[in-house]
Parts: structure tokens; C-alpha cells; sequence
């Protein structure tokens, strides 16, 4: 049997909140300046998972 997961269609804010960083840190389980040093490559697995989080916490249905 598969499970199925519906997808909501979600956007960033412009703005994400203060404190968005370690937040998104403490979910993944991984230090805050990962997170910043995955933001400034732009790239990557890490910075994959980054915006996926973002997305889960902060998205806003359209």
C-alpha cells in the first residue's frame, strides 16, 4: 500500500521573520552557520533542504 501526500502550492514571503535561520537550523538538526554558508553558495543538497523547511514553516498558500 503507498501513502499518498497531497502538496500544497506555496510561496516565500518576501520578508522571512527574525530568528528564520536558527529556527530552520534547529529543525534540520544542524548548526546556524551552515545554514548561512548554504544560503551564500546558493547550491546543494544542504541548501535543498534549507528552502524545503522554509517553505513547511513559513509558506504561504496560494
Amino acid at each position: 500500500m503507498r501513502k499518498t501526500i497531497i502538496v500544497k502550492k506555496t510561496t516565500l514571503p518576501p520578508f522571512l521573520p527574525h530568528g528564520w535561520k536558527k529556527k530552520t537550523a534547529e529543525v534540520l538538526g544542524i548548526h546556524p552557520n551552515t545554514v548561512k554558508n548554504a544560503l551564500h553558495a546558493g547550491k546543494g543538497e544542504t541548501f535543498e533542504r534549507i528552502k524545503k523547511v522554509a517553505l513547511e514553516l513559513y509558506g504561504d498558500e496560494k
